[in-house]
């Protein structure tokens, strides 16, 4: 493209000094390549077009072989500042390392919080790459002689940038300040500093943690501190007659059922100041975040049956509201989803992660469908998760039991059950 690499070039010997410091204080050192799929099949158009009106098309022939395209010499890392062997790599099609990419899941996974960013350019990737994680809510640090870009008025602006408002993306640093503060660590082997799982149910540290020795298919232990309670889908649209679940030909009793273990779970859950979260299946008024297969196989969504009511599955309707008997507090996290699951599209996971949640108890309907997709989704994030079996319900009996089956085999693959009584006992024993 005609730029001055020797400007890319700068943050090579400062990088090399934080490597070896961070890698000696054991710290987590992750990599990241801008690169294609050989088939470009995730190249937008628009960037391709971008790339060939300044003569350097991305999968074109180059100087080292198709240009941006992964398994090409021009893609690898340079020997300089090479991975080793257990360091993590992560190949990203975009300009920021957390789109299209499993970096938040490994950052997640292993207790990450804040970030020190080196790399090239400092405009573009690497203020993408911030801004992406400052969203996410981790703590960055730039710095500041170990980016680099093709113009330094912009590499001196994205540095500026970071400091306005107080920090609005994070802070600065330098190299040198970068290597005292790893150096004072001491020596650490790789992984040491780490910071482990919550895995199994097991709680952590020195919160105080419950017990639910009767959970199947094992003891269940959760820090009651790091532990949320979960109400999914308790809504006169799927528990009341006329309501979207009756309008499928569903008899909407069996759901009664599962309401008052429920309550009784969720008042202990406040008596013990868990963090509560209600989630209701909803679309926007205008229907625009209902796929059409959704609506050719329920064409009832978003119409009419009850004028008292209003229109089934639609958020604000007095039909999509939690039954009374469960009904959210002021302060309760309320999360409308368009989906089955209660994490996609959606931010539940940013609100549980914010304050510091890795269990989850669960109530809920229906127990095949919004319930099982939402505890499976949680299971996928890292989060060890306890279905209450009796506060949750199906239209249909052999569906629920064969769920609640499928989430305690091979030894909790997706989570725990246990019955409301002993969930209470063990958050008011807590």
């Amino acid at each position: 493209m005609g730029y001055d690499i020797s400007q890319t070039r700068a943050p090579i010997e400062p990088l090399k000094a934080v490597l070896r410091a961070a890698r000696r204080a054991g710290i987590r050192v992750i990599h990241t390549r801008e690169g294609h799929r050989p088939s470009l099949s995730d190249l937008p158009e628009t960037k391709r077009w971008r790339s060939a009106s300044i003569n350097a098309e991305i999968g074109q022939p180059g100087p080292q072989g198709r240009i941006l395209v992964r398994g090409e010499p021009g893609w690898q890392i340079i020997p300089e500042l090479a991975p080793l062997a257990h360091e993590d790599i992560i190949d990203k099609p975009g300009k920021g390392s957390f789109c299209a990419t499993d970096l938040d899941h490994l950052l997640r996974t292993c207790g990450v919080r804040g970030l020190l960013l080196g790399g090239i350019t400092t405009d573009v990737c690497v203020h993408t790459t911030m801004r992406e994680a400052n969203d996410r809510g981790y703590e960055c640090l730039l710095i500041t002689d170990g980016t680099g870009a093709t113009d330094m008025a912009n590499h001196s602006a994205a540095h500026k940038m970071v400091t306005m408002q107080g920090g609005v993306f994070g802070a600065l640093g330098d190299a040198s300040a970068v290597c005292a503060y790893l150096e004072s660590l001491g020596a650490a082997s790789p992984w040491s500093r780490w910071a482990p799982c919550s895995g199994g149910g097991s709680g952590d540290g020195d919160q105080l943690v419950a017990t639910i020795a009767s959970a199947r298919p094992s003891t269940f232990r959760f820090p009651r501190a790091k532990c949320a309670l979960v109400m999914i889908d308790w809504q006169r649209d799927f528990l009341d007659v006329g309501g979207f679940g009756h309008a499928l030909g569903n008899d909407v009793t069996p759901l009664q059922k599962a309401l008052g273990p429920a309550a009784a779970v969720l008042a202990a859950a406040r008596a013990a100041g868990m963090p509560i979260v209600h989630t209701l299946e909803a679309h926007r008024p205008d229907m625009s975040d209902c796929p059409a297969a959704k609506r050719a196989r329920c064409p009832a969504i978003g119409t009419v049956q009850d004028e008292a009511r209003g229109r089934l599955l639609v958020a604000g309707e007095p039909g999509n509201a939690i039954v009374d008997a469960v009904a959210p507090l002021p302060g309760e996290i309320v999360i409308h989803k368009p989906g089955k699951g209660a994490f996609y599209n959606t931010n539940l996971e940013a609100e549980l992660r914010s304050r510091g949640v890795s269990h989850l108890i669960i109530t809920g309907v229906t127990t095949e469908v919004c319930v099982q997709t939402t505890a499976r989704e949680a299971n996928d994030r890292g989060f060890d998760l306890l279905v209450v079996a009796d506060a949750t319900e199906s239209y249909f009996p052999q569906f629920k039991a064969s769920t609640l089956e499928m989430i305690v085999a091979q030894g909790a693959i997706v989570g725990w059950t246990a019955q409301s009584t002993e969930v209470v006992d063990a958050l008011a024993a807590a």
